[in-house]
């Protein structure tokens, strides 16, 4: 006797029946193969939300961790803004102020596990961008201009030490390239009459004397100790730059290499003199002095400094911003550009932290040749805070799509009875053949975790199963685990 179903004509019986009941599954898998290998299901494998999510977050980061450094200083190659003459073969230097290692000096009072952060936080961009900086510019000598420690004059003589050892670990000496470390800052040695004489002794003795003159490319490199010029009343302090200072002095008439000076802190200028389009702060360097700091030279020890050595550029640092400024002295008759550095830390008050780019070429055997022996450039490096407002973007992103999808794979289990993502998978049924061919080990980890699955913090934290929480749970946990582990090993991991 025919069938209920078979009484009607195939179509119009399926016609008959309601549209929710024709519906199957909302996703059917196609069914081309190669040889034993259903494509469909292995796009349907691999091409899901959470595996699309995780690589997204792969490209992001590795666009934030390596890239964006990499572009911005490909962007500063000194083909790309040197404009000698051809043939010219000039020696090229780059300098770095003010790295000022994040201590506890740094943020006084701040809770111990967010002042580390900071500290790991900083020393991973600077020792990220040193590594960029060393590789692909390939200058001929790298000069710090002070400022290498925070708290360096107040340490002792151990805690000095461990912190030389971070400084020699986030910015180590490349084999075969001039590093110079002499420039001291106020925050390594002290000031004035406030010099700290057992930091000037150790730093010396560690970096070398923090006055000296070099010869590179062709030009007299002039490093003065102008903190401890400005001392008073220790003879002990102030006596080695001066008599170093006293004999240069006595040179000048016969010299010939054009002089470059550098000092840590700037030379003195009147208050609310602009400091040019570079700066990103207030327009003008502040002039000011406090415990252990002045913002600019006395005005006498500026001036003599001047008339007696003739620079022809003085490169400073200490403010941790931009400034270009012109001194006019000898009655006008003379001048010369003084060039302060942006500091290369993200934690000193600047969003873009940059470096000084210096390009020596002097063919003569004289100063009075009439060309300009020197180019500069400053050089920006990334904003951490701009990355991590695109990591912030991609973050809301992701949780946006994975509440969606956990949402529809939600009500599809609901509607069709489909089991749901969990840590074990869909697969989690042990009298399954999949499971059966497990090795092993795998599957005492697979136990392992289905006891995890049931312990009553992670029911909290992640919902149970078969709930909307759950659903949403377990894919941000899928994708950030993945996203976790490629970001410390970006983080950890040397660039080259």
């Amino acid at each position: 006797m025919p069938t209920y179903e078979a009484s009607y004509p195939p179509n119009l019986y399926h016609a008959s029946r309601p549209r929710a009941a024709r519906r199957g599954p909302p996703f059917q898998v196609p069914s081309l193969r190669i040889g034993n290998i259903q494509l469909g299901h292995v796009f349907k494998k691999l091409f899901t939300l959470v595996n699309i999510l995780r690589l997204l977050w792969i490209f992001v980061l590795v666009w934030g961790e390596r890239r964006e450094f990499a572009r911005s200083i490909r962007a500063c190659q000194w083909e790309n803004w040197e404009h000698w003459p051809a043939g010219a073969t000039p020696e090229r230097v780059v300098l770095i102020a003010d790295p000022q290692l994040v201590d506890d000096n740094t943020y006084p009072g701040r809770n111990a596990l967010f002042l580390g952060l900071t500290e790991f936080y900083v020393d991973t961009y600077m020792h990220r961008a040193w590594q960029y900086v060393e590789t692909i510019l390939s200058s001929d000598a790298t000069i710090f201009l002070g400022d290498l420690f925070d708290g360096g004059r107040r340490w002792g003589p151990e805690k000095w030490v461990a912190e030389y050892k971070r400084f020699l670990k986030i910015f180590p000496i490349y084999p075969g390239k001039l590093t110079l470390f002499e420039v001291a800052g106020n925050h390594d040695i002290g000031l004035g009459d406030t010099i700290v004489v057992e930091a000037l002794q150790r730093f010396t003795a560690y970096f070398g004397e923090p006055s000296r003159e070099i010869e590179i490319g062709n030009h007299s490199v002039v490093i003065l100790d102008t903190n401890s010029m400005m001392n008073t009343n220790n003879e002990d302090v102030y006596g080695p730059p001066r008599a170093f200072f006293d004999a240069l002095v006595k040179g000048t008439d016969d010299r010939t290499l054009p002089r470059i000076v550098l000092s840590h802190i700037p030379f003195y200028r009147p208050s609310d003199t602009p400091c040019g389009p570079k700066r990103e702060g207030k327009p003008a360097l502040p002039i000011s002095r406090g415990d252990q700091y002045q913002t600019v030279l006395d005005s006498e020890l500026s001036l003599e400094i001047l008339e007696k050595l003739h620079p022809v550029a003085i490169f400073s640092g200490d403010d941790h911003d931009a400034c270009r400024h012109i001194h006019s002295y000898s009655e006008g008759a003379r001048a010369t550009v003084e060039f302060t550095v942006k500091t290369f830390s993200i934690a000193i008050g600047v969003s873009y932290p940059a470096f000084e780019m210096v390009s020596l070429w002097n063919p003569g055997e004289s100063t009075n040749t009439g060309e300009p022996t020197f180019q500069t450039k400053l050089c920006l490096l990334p904003s951490q805070f701009d990355i991590f407002r695109q990591y912030f973007k991609v973050l809301v992103l992701t949780f946006v799509l994975t509440f969606l999808g956990a949402a529809r794979a939600w009500r599809a289990s609901k509607k069709y009875g489909r089991p749901g993502l969990d840590y074990l998978g869909s697969d989690k049924d042990k009298g399954n053949r999949t499971y059966r061919t497990y090795p092993t080990a795998v599957k005492v980890v697979l136990a392992y975790l289905e006891r995890v699955n049931r312990n009553k913090w992670v029911l909290w934290a992640m919902g149970r199963p078969g709930t909307l929480k759950r659903e949403f749970m377990v894919r941000v946990v899928r994708v950030g685990s993945v996203v976790a582990g490629v970001y410390i090993w970006l983080l950890v991991r040397d660039v080259v």
